[in-house]
C-alpha cells in the first residue's frame, strides 16, 4: 500500500504494526500531535496517548485485532484523548481499519480533533442546565409554546402544579387549551398579539385545570428565540389570594359606604326632629327675655332666658349645618336657580355680619361693580358668602380687616372672594380645612365656637353649581378664599 496517497488527507492518519509501533503518519497527524514523522516512526503509539489510558487503549486494539472486523467508524467508538508533544491534551474521535500489506496486518487510525465540538457541547449543556435551573426555581408557572403552531413545547414543575397534572400532560397541547372553552378564541387572538407586538400582560386570565376547575391567573408573555425555535414564553401567576383580597376590600368598601349613608340619613332625620322643639325653646326664651307677657319677678331670670335664646340660636345653626352636610352627602340637594344680582348680594351679606365684626373689633368692607348676573341658587350663594365671612371674623384677631369682593375673569367665569388679615393657615393644614369637623386643623382665636363644617358645606354647595373653591394662605399673610363659578353660569347683559 502506498501511504503517500494519505498525505493529502485533512484528518490525521496514523498506521501502526500489530505490536503498536508507528510505521506511518501523514502531515495532518504531524500537525495534530506536534511531532515530525521521523521522531515517531518505530515508536509506540502510547506516546500519543495520556498515561492513564494507554493500557486500556492497547486492550481495545488487541480486541479489534481478534474480532476480525474490517473497520470501526468514528461514531461507533467513544471519544478519546490525544497527547501532543508539548504535553497538552485534546479531545479526538478516531476510526480504525485493518490494512494488509505484504502479508502483514497493520492498523490505520483516522484521527479528528473534536476539541471545539466538545467545548460547544459543554457550553450547550451548561446553557441547558442553566435554562432548566431557571425554569425549575421560578416561583411562577412557566409555559413555552411554539410561536408558529401555538403548541406547548416546554413547561416547568410549577406549571404542572398549577394545572393539576404532570409536565408530560401539558406538552403538545395548544396554548388555547390551557383555558376554558368559552375563552379559547380570545386567547388564540392574544397569542397572535404576543407574537406580533411583543410583551403583553393579561392581568385577568383564567386557566382550566386537569380536574375541570377554573383558576384566576395573571399572565405575562413575550416572544423570544430558543436555539432555532421562535417561542412565546408565558409566566402564569396564581392570583386567587389577590382576588379574594379584592373581594374583601370591595365588601368592606360597600359596608363602609352603607354605614356612612346610614349615618348621614340618621343625622338628616335627627336634625329635622331636633329643630322643632328647639324652635319652641328659642321662641319661649325670647318671650321671657323680652318680658312680652309681663315683667319677670326676678330680673336675673330674664338674663337666663336671654342666654337660653342665644345658646338655642347657636345650636340651631349647628343643626342646620349638619342638615346641609347630610343633604350634600346624600346628593339630595336641589338647586332653585334664577338670575342673581351679585353686587347687591355681597353688600347685604356684609351688612348681616357687620355687627358681629364690630363686636370683634374688625373692619369689614364689601362691594363689587358691574358684575354680570349669575345663574344660580341665591339662598345657597348667600349661605356660601356668609360662611366665608363668619369664618374670617372668627379667625381674624382684633384690629384686623376683612374685604369681600367680586370680579369677572377673562375666561368669563365669576369669582367672589373674601380676604382677611389673620395670621394665615400653615401649608400642611390647607388640605384639611375643607374637611368636615376639622377643628384640629384650624387656628383658633378668642373663644369662638363652631363645628368645622362651614368650609366643607361651602365647598359642597359650590361644587353643586359646578364651581371650584380656591384658598390662598400663608402664615403671617392672611387668607383669601374664592368662590369661582364656571363661565357657563355667567349671564351676559
Amino acid at each position: 500500500m502506498d501511504f503517500g496517497l494519505l498525505d493529502s488527507f485533512d484528518e490525521g492518519i496514523v498506521v501502526i504494526e500489530g505490536t503498536g509501533e508507528i510505521v506511518y503518519l501523514n502531515p495532518s497527524a504531524e500537525q495534530l500531535f506536534g511531532y515530525p514523522a521521523e521522531q515517531l516512526i518505530g515508536r509506540q503509539l502510547d506516546l500519543l496517548l495520556p498515561q492513564e489510558v494507554r493500557g486500556r487503549h492497547r486492550e481495545r486494539i488487541a480486541a479489534f485485532a481478534r474480532s476480525g472486523v474490517g473497520s470501526r467508524r468514528m461514531r461507533e467508538r467513544g471519544s478519546i484523548e490525544g497527547l501532543r508533544r508539548d504535553g497538552s491534551r485534546f479531545h479526538a474521535e478516531a476510526s480504525i481499519s485493518r490494512v494488509v500489506r505484504d502479508g502483514e496486518v497493520r492498523f490505520m487510525a483516522v484521527v479528528r480533533d473534536i476539541t471545539e465540538r466538545k467545548l460547544a457541547e459543554a457550553r450547550l449543556h451548561a446553557s441547558e442546565q442553566k435554562h432548566r435551573a431557571i425554569l425549575d426555581t421560578c416561583t411562577d408557572a412557566v409555559v413555552l409554546a411554539d410561536a408558529t403552531s401555538g403548541l406547548v413545547c416546554e413547561v416547568n414543575e410549577r406549571a404542572a402544579e398549577l394545572f393539576g397534572c404532570t409536565t408530560r400532560d401539558l406538552i403538545g397541547l395548544h396554548q388555547s387549551e390551557l383555558h376554558p372553552e368559552p375563552l379559547r378564541e380570545r386567547f388564540r387572538q392574544l397569542f397572535r398579539e404576543h407574537v406580533e407586538q411583543g410583551r403583553i400582560l393579561v392581568p385577568d386570565a383564567t386557566i382550566l385545570r386537569r380536574d375541570g376547575s377554573e383558576l384566576p391567573v395573571e399572565i405575562a408573555a413575550r416572544p423570544t428565540r430558543v436555539g432555532h425555535l421562535e417561542v412565546v414564553v408565558g409566566f402564569f401567576r396564581d392570583i386567587r389570594h389577590r382576588k379574594a383580597r379584592e373581594s374583601e376590600l370591595q365588601a368592606a368598601r360597600e359596608a363602609a359606604e352603607a354605614a356612612s349613608r346610614a349615618k348621614t340619613l340618621f343625622l338628616a332625620n335627627m336634625s329635622h326632629e331636633l329643630r322643632t322643639p328647639l324652635n319652641a325653646i328659642i321662641g319661649l326664651s325670647e318671650i321671657i327675655a323680652r318680658q312680652m307677657k309681663g315683667p319677670v319677678g326676678v330680673p336675673k331670670y330674664a338674663e337666663y332666658a336671654a342666654d337660653i335664646s342665644q345658646s338655642g340660636h347657636h345650636l340651631l345653626e349647628v343643626i342646620s349645618d349638619i342638615l346641609d352636610l347630610s343633604r350634600l352627602e346624600l346628593d339630595k340637594l336641589t338647586l332653585h336657580e334664577e338670575p342673581v344680582e351679585l353686587d347687591d348680594l355681597l353688600t347685604r351679606c356684609a351688612r348681616t355680619v357687620r355687627q358681629l365684626a364690630d363686636e370683634a373689633g374688625i373692619e369689614i368692607e364689601a362691594g363689587a361693580r358691574d358684575l354680570p348676573l349669575l345663574r344660580g341658587d341665591p339662598r345657597m350663594i348667600r349661605q356660601m358668602l356668609l360662611n366665608l365671612l363668619s369664618n374670617a371674623i372668627k379667625f381674624t384677631p382684633r384690629g384686623g380687616s376683612i374685604e369681600a369682593s367680586g370680579r369677572l375673569l377673562p375666561c368669563g367665569a365669576v369669582e367672589l372672594a373674601v380676604r382677611d388679615s389673620g395670621v394665615g393657615i400653615p401649608p400642611d393644614k390647607l388640605d384639611a380645612v375643607t374637611e368636615p369637623f376639622n377643628l384640629r386643623s384650624q387656628r383658633r382665636y378668642d373663644n369662638h365656637s363652631g363645628t368645622g363644617l362651614g368650609l366643607a358645606i361651602t365647598k359642597g354647595l359650590l361644587e353643586a353649581h359646578g364651581g371650584r373653591l380656591e384658598i390662598e394662605s400663608a402664615p403671617g399673610a392672611g387668607t383669601r378664599v374664592a368662590l369661582r363659578f364656571p363661565a357657563e353660569r355667567t349671564l351676559r347683559q
